[in-house]
C-alpha cells in the first residue's frame, strides 16, 4: 500500500508522487473486505473522513489506466477474482480528493453525443460520452476499458458448467425468460460466437467505429498476441490473434483439438498458410497466415461454431503431445506408473490413450529431464573436474576397457571411484574406526554395482564416506576398491580399523588381503539365512543363534552354545565351526568402540539413495552429491538445538541401562571396585569404575556404561553421563560434520576437459522385465501392516520314504535320481568367479606413514589409542610378603633371649623311632658329633621328588632330616614354650608362612607329638 503522497499530472502523465510504501501480509481472499481496509487505514494511523479515497491499480496497467476507486463490495469483489492470479495487488491513498474531482470533472459533466460503438465480438451497444472541447480523452478511455474489464470478467463467471444453481433455472417452455436471461452469444467453451459474417478485410476498417485518426494508427496493428505459457492449455482463437511462427500455430490447433475432443483436419497445410475445417457438415473454421508487414503469424478469419460430436480417440493426442503437457508432473515425480500417469490423462482431457503410448511418453519425458543415458557417460570427464575444483581434495577416478566393436575400437566404461573431501575430513576427525562395506544393483539399462562404505557418527547413524561403480562384484573388484579406499584415506597401520559386511567369498579374500590386521566381522542377519538354508530352521534355533551372537562374555556364551547343543546337535555342529570374532560381541574387539551385529547402515544407505540408483549415470551422481550436501546442513543445524554434552541416541541408550540397573546389588570393595550381583543365569560380576571396565564386557565394547556400572554409580552418586566415551560427545558429532559441500555449477559452465570418449558398459538384453525390487526374505514379507506366513521354504515328504522334496507320486522318480546320482562321481564345485582384470585398474597414489590417522592428534582412531592407555586396568601387585609383622619388628628388643628344644615330631631333619607308630628323640652330644637315627617301620616312605635329606644347625644343634614331613623345633623358654615351623627347604624364603598347625602346646613338660604335613599323604598314610 502507498500513502502519505499525492497525486499529481493529468491523462499518462499522471503519477504518486512522494508515497510511503507498507507491505502488508497474511491478506486471506476469503475474508477480504471494507472492514479490512478500513482497519489496515487505522493501523497505518489515518482517520476515515470523505476526503480520503482509496485506490487500487489493476494489475498489468499503469496508474494512468488502471486505477480503481473502491467504494462498495463489487468493487472487493474484483480485487478477490484479480487474486487468483495475482498475489500482489497495488493500492493507493488519496488524501486530498484531487483523483476524484479530476474524474468527475471529466465524466460527469456530459457533452455531445457520440454515436453508439458495436464491439466486434459481442453485439453490446453502449453509449459513450465525452468532455465538453474533447471528442475523446483519456479518461474516457478508462471508462470504456473497466466496464469491458466487468463486463468480461462476469462473462467468465457466468459460464460455469460445473455448478447449477437451482434457485435460478428455466423451466421448459419459458422461451421469453430464456431470452431475457441466457446469453446466446456464448457457447459451452467460453468462445464468441461471431454472428457476422467473416472477411479477410482489416476489422478496424469499419466506419461504424467513428474513431480518431490518431486512434485508428494506433491501434491498426495492436492485435491480441497469443501467450504459449497462458494460452497453450485452452486456446480461444480470435480474428486478428497472432501466433510467433507457424509452429506454435500448429501447436496451439493440435491442444484445442484436444481440449474440444474435436477432429480438426487441415485442409490447407503450408509455412505461409494454415487452413483447417472441422468435420464434414461442421461450420467450425479457422485460417492463419503470414502478415508480411509484422512478421507474425496471424489468424484472419474464424468460425467457432460446432455442430459436430466430441470423439473419444484422435490422432492429435500424441506421445510427444503428452510428453510436453505432463513434463511438470514427472519432475515432481519420477516414479509414477503408467496407471497413475492414465488417470491424470483422462481427468485432464477425458480420454483413455493406451498404455504403449503412456509409456513412450513417460519416457520421452524422463530423457528430457536425465538426458541422453548413453550420452552422459561421456560427460563424467567434465563432471570430474568440476568435482576436484568445486571441493578440493576430492578424488574422482575412472578407467576403461577397450573393446573393438566391428572395425573401431571404443573405451567402455570398467571402475569408477569417487570420494568427497568433506566426507572424508569428517569421518576421520568425528567417527569411530568402523566401515561398512556393501553393494546394490544399479537399475537402469546398462546395470552395473554400486558399492558404497558407510561409516558410524557420533550418534550412531549412518555417515557416508567413498563409492565405486564396476560392473560385477568379485574378489578383483573388491581388491580394487578396496585398495583405492585404504591409499584414499591414507591407512597404512589396518590393525585399529573393523569392517563389517556380507559374508560374500570374494569379499572376504579381498579383505584379508588389503586389510590384513583389520577385524573382519559378518552381519547376523545374513548368517542366519545361511543357518537357515543349512537346514536348521524353527523359533528355537534362531533364538539360540542370535542369543549366541549376542553374549558378551565367555559364560554367557558357553551357555548359550549349551542351550543350542541341546536343542539341535546338528545346529551346534554348524555354529561350531564359524570363527567367534567374526560375529559373537564376547570375541570382538572392544577397540573401535562398537558391538553391532548387523550391516544395516549399509542397508539404510542404500535405501536413502533408492531413487538416485534409478537414474542415468551423471543423474545418479549428481542425486547422491546434492543429498549429501543437504544432509551434512541439516544435521548441523540439528545438533545446535541439542542440550546437554552427549548424543540423543546414546542419551536413550544410557536411559534404557539406567532402567535395568534397578535389578542390580552392589557391593563396594574401595578403590572404585565393586561386586555385582544381578539375575543374570547366576553370574556375579566385578566392576572397575577408574579402569572403565565391567566383566560383562559391555563397557568395553561401547564404551556407554553398563547397567551394572549405573548401579555403581547409583552407589556411589556418580552422573552415568561422565562415563561415556567422548566419541559419543555432541562436540564429535560437530567435529564430524564440520565440513560442507560446495555446491557444483550448471553442466553449461563445466570445464571441457576433451578427454578419450567413454562409452557405457557393454549392454546385454535379458528376457523379461527388469526387476527393480529387492527379493525379500519369507520373515520380511508384509502384508496389511502385518508379516505374511506363505509356504516358501516348507519342503513335501513322501508318505513312503518319509524323505522331502518329494511326495507319494514322485516316489519312483525320486529313487530312480538317487540311484544315478550315486552312479555318477561327484564333480568340484565351481570356482567363484573373479575378473583380475580389475587390478590393473588399481591408481598408485602417495602415501605417508606419517600421515597415517593413528599419528594424527586431531583424528579420531588417534584420541581413541590415548585414552585406551589411559583408562588401561591397572594391575594391583604388592609385591612378597614381610617376613614378620610390623609390631614383631618394632617390640623386638625388648623380646628376652630363648633356649633351644629339639623334638622329633617333624620327619625332615629329626629322627625318628623304631617302630610303627613310634618316633624316638635323638641324641645330639654337646661336641657336635652327628646325630644317629632310628629305624624301624615306623619310617615315612619318601618320594623321589622329595629324598634330599637336609641338615640345620640352631645353636649349636645339628638336625638332619629326610622325606616330605614339616620339621618343628621347640625353644624353652624357662616358663613357657615356643614354637615355630622350619620349610623344608629353604627357611630363609618360606619361614615367613605362618601354619597354625605348627604351634603344638606343651602339658607338663611333655610334647604333644604331632605329624604336619604341608602336601597330600601318601597312600602309607592314609
Amino acid at each position: 500500500m502507498e500513502h502519505n503522497g499525492f497525486f499529481c499530472g493529468i491523462g499518462k502523465r499522471l503519477q504518486y508522487a512522494s508515497p510511503t510504501v507498507s507491505y502488508i501480509d497474511y491478506c486471506n481472499k476469503d475474508t477480504w473486505s471494507l472492514l479490512w481496509i478500513e482497519d489496515i487505514l487505522k493501523q497505518l494511523g489515518y482517520a476515515i473522513d470523505e476526503k480520503l479515497h482509496v485506490y487500487w491499480c489493476l494489475p498489468g496497467k499503469d496508474i494512468s489506466e488502471g486505477l480503481v476507486l473502491i467504494k462498495s463490495d463489487a468493487d472487493i469483489v474484483q480485487m478477490i477474482k484479480a487474486a487468483d492470479n495475482h498475489k500482489t495487488l497495488c493500492l493507493m491513498i488519496d488524501h486530498s480528493d484531487f483523483l476524484k474531482k479530476l474524474r468527475e470533472d471529466a465524466i460527469v459533466n456530459r457533452g455531445q453525443q457520440v454515436p453508439p460503438v458495436t464491439c466486434q465480438n459481442k453485439n453490446i451497444t453502449r453509449d459513450v460520452s465525452a468532455g465538453e472541447g474533447a471528442s475523446k480523452s483519456v479518461e474516457d478511455d478508462f471508462v470504456n476499458f473497466y466496464k469491458d474489464f466487468c463486463q468480461e470478467e462476469e462473462a467468465e463467471d457466468s459460464d460455469d458448467s460445473d455448478f447449477v444453481d437451482s434457485d435460478f433455472e428455466v423451466e421448459e417452455g419459458d422461451d421469453d425468460l430464456f431470452r431475457d436471461n441466457v446469453d446466446t452469444e456464448v457457447n459451452d467453451n467460453n468462445e464468441v460466437v461471431q454472428v457476422q459474417d467473416l472477411e479477410d478485410d482489416d476489422a478496424l476498417e469499419d466506419a461504424d467505429l467513428n474513431l480518431r485518426r490518431e486512434r485508428q494508427e494506433k491501434l491498426k496493428y495492436k492485435f491480441g498476441t497469443f501467450n504459449p505459457q497462458v494460452d497453450m492449455d485452452n486456446p480461444i482463437f480470435k480474428v486478428g490473434m497472432e501466433f510467433s511462427d507457424v509452429n506454435e500455430f500448429r501447436a496451439a490447433l493440435n491442444s484445442y483439438s484436444v481440449r474440444n475432443r474435436k477432429k480438426i483436419n487441415k485442409t490447407r497445410n503450408e509455412k505461409i498458410r494454415v487452413n483447417a475445417c472441422c468435420e464434414e457438415g461442421c461450420p467450425w473454421m479457422i485460417k492463419a497466415s503470414k502478415n508480411s508487414m509484422t512478421g507474425a503469424f496471424v489468424v484472419k478469419g474464424y468460425e467457432g461454431k460446432h455442430t459436430c460430436e466430441s470423439v473419444w480417440k484422435l490422432k492429435t493426442l500424441t506421445a510427444p503431445f503428452l510428453t510436453q503437457k505432463f513434463l511438470d508432473e514427472f519432475r515432481d515425480n519420477m516414479k509414477m506408473d503408467l496407471q497413475t500417469f492414465a488417470n491424470k490423462v483422462q481427468r485432464e482431457y477425458n480420454m483413455c490413450p493406451d498404455r504403449w503410448k503412456l509409456g513412450r511418453a513417460r519416457k520421452d519425458a524422463l530423457t528430457i529431464i536425465h538426458g541422453d543415458e548413453a550420452a552422459q557417460f561421456n560427460q563424467l570427464w567434465d563432471y570430474g573436474q568440476e568435482l576436484r575444483r568445486s571441493n578440493p581434495g576430492s578424488k574422482f577416478f575412472l578407467t576403461c576397457n577397450k573393446v573393438k566393436v566391428g572395425d573401431k575400437t571404443e573405451d567402455h566404461l570398467a571402475t569408477l571411484y569417487w570420494s568427497y573431501d568433506a566426507l572424508k575430513r569428517g569421518f576421520l576427525r568425528g567417527c569411530r574406526p568402523l566401515i561398512c562395506v556393501d553393494g546394490c544393483h544399479i537399475k537402469t539399462r546398462y546395470k552395473g554395482q554400486l558399492l558404497t562404505v558407510v561409516g558410524i557418527d557420533p550418534n550412531d547413524c549412518i555417515y557416508p564416506i567413498t563409492f565405486g561403480l564396476v560392473e560385477v562384484e568379485c574378489t578383483s573388484s573388491w581388491e580394487w576398491f578396496l585398495t583405492t579406499l585404504r591409499d584414499d584415506l591414507n591407512i597404512t597401520n589396518t590393525s585399529p580399523w573393523t569392517i563389517i559386511s556380507d559374508k560374500q567369498k570374494g569379499l572376504i579374500k579381498a579383505v584379508t588381503k588389503v586389510f590384513p590386521d583389520a577385524e573382519h566381522r559378518f552381519c547376523v542377519r545374513h548368517l542366519y539365512q545361511n543357518f537357515q538354508k543349512a537346514g536348521h530352521k524353527g523359533e528355537v534355533l534362531k533364538n539360540n543363534l542370535w542369543a549366541i551372537a549376542r553374549s558378551t562374555c565367555v559364560p554367557k556364551w558357553q551357555h548359550n552354545m549349551d542351550k543350542m547343543k541341546a536343542a539341535s546337535q546338528q545346529a551346534y555342529e554348524w555354529v561350531e565351526e564359524l570363527v567367534p570374532n567374526t560375529w559373537i560381541k564376547a570375541f570382538f574387539s572392544d577397540f573401535s568402540k562398537c558391538d553391532m551385529l548387523l550391516n544395516n547402515h549399509s542397508e539404510v544407505f542404500n535405501s536413502y539413495i533408492l531413487q538416485a540408483i534409478e537414474m542415468v549415470i551423471l543423474s545418479m551422481l549428481e542425486t547422491i552429491f546434492y543429498k549429501l550436501m543437504l544432509r551434512v546442513e541439516s544435521k548441523q543445524t540439528e545438533a545446535e538445538k541439542w542440550p546437554g554434552t552427549i548424543c540423543p541416541k546414546i542419551k536413550k541408550k544410557l536411559d534404557k541401562f539406567t532402567e535395568w540397573s534397578a535389578a542390580c546389588r552392589v557391593k563396594c570393595a574401595g578403590n572404585g571396585l565393586y561386586h555385582v550381583e544381578s539375575n543374570e543365569i547366576e553370574i556375579s560380576y566385578v566392576v572397575d569404575l577408574p579402569g572403565r571396565c565391567c566383566d560383562c564386557k559391555r563397557w568395553q565394547l561401547s564404551r556407554i556404561p553398563c547397567h551394572h556400572a549405573i548401579a555403581c554409580c547409583r552407589s556411589n552418586m556418580t552422573a552415568p553421563e561422565n562415563l561415556v566415551h567422548s566419541c559419543y560427545s555432541i562436540k564429535s558429532y560437530r567435529e564430524a560434520y564440520g565440513y560442507n559441500l560446495t555446491p557444483l555449477r550448471g553442466r553449461a559452465f563445466w570445464e571441457k576437459m576433451n578427454g578419450v570418449k567413454v562409452y557405457p558398459p557393454l549392454f546385454t538384453k535379458v528376457m523379461g522385465r527388469p526387476k527393480k525390487n529387492r527379493r525379500k526374505t519369507p520373515e520380511e514379507k508384509m502384508k496389511n501392516g502385518a508379516k505374511h506366513l506363505t509356504k516358501h521354504g516348507v519342503s513335501m515328504h513322501c508318505s513312503i520314504c518319509e524323505n522331502s522334496d518329494h511326495n507319494k507320486k514322485g516316489h519312483d522318480k525320486y529313487i530312480a535320481s538317487v540311484q544315478v546320482e550315486q552312479d555318477e562321481t561327484m564333480q568340484p564345485e565351481d570356482e567363484f568367479f573373479d575378473d583380475p582384470s580389475y587390478i590393473q585398474n588399481i591408481i598408485p597414489q602417495n602415501i605417508s606413514g606419517t600421515l597415517d590417522p593413528m599419528h594424527q592428534q586431531n583424528s579420531m582412531v588417534f584420541k581413541l589409542g590415548i585414552e585406551e592407555r589411559a583408562h588401561f586396568p591397572p594391575t594391583r601387585t604388592h609385591g612378597p610378603l614381610p617376613q614378620e609383622s610390623s609390631f614383631v619388628q618394632s617390640a623386638r628388643d625388648s623380646i628376652p633371649a630363648a633356649t633351644v628344644r629339639i623334638t622329633t615330631a617333624s620327619s625332615r631333619g629329626n629322627l625318628r623311632g623304631r617302630g610303627r607308630g613310634r618316633t624316638s628323640r635323638a641324641h645330639v652330644p654337646d661336641d657336635g658329633q652327628q646325630a644317629t637315627r632310628g629305624r624301624g617301620k615306623g619310617t615315612r616312605k619318601r618320594r623321589s621328588d622329595a629324598s634330599a635329606s637336609t641338615t640345620e644347625v640352631v645353636d649349636g644343634d645339628i638336625i638332619r632330616g629326610r622325606g616330605r614331613a614339616t620339621r618343628r623345633a621347640s625353644y624353652n623358654t624357662g616358663t613357657g614354650s615356643a614354637h615355630y615351623m622350619l620349610s623344608g627347604d629353604d627357611e630363609q624364603q618360606r619361614a615367613a608362612i605362618p601354619d597354625l598347625n605348627a604351634f603344638v602346646p606343651v602339658h607338663n613338660g611333655e610334647e604333644e607329638e604331632v605329624v604336619v604335613t604341608q602336601n597330600a599323604p601318601d597312600q602309607e598314610d592314609r
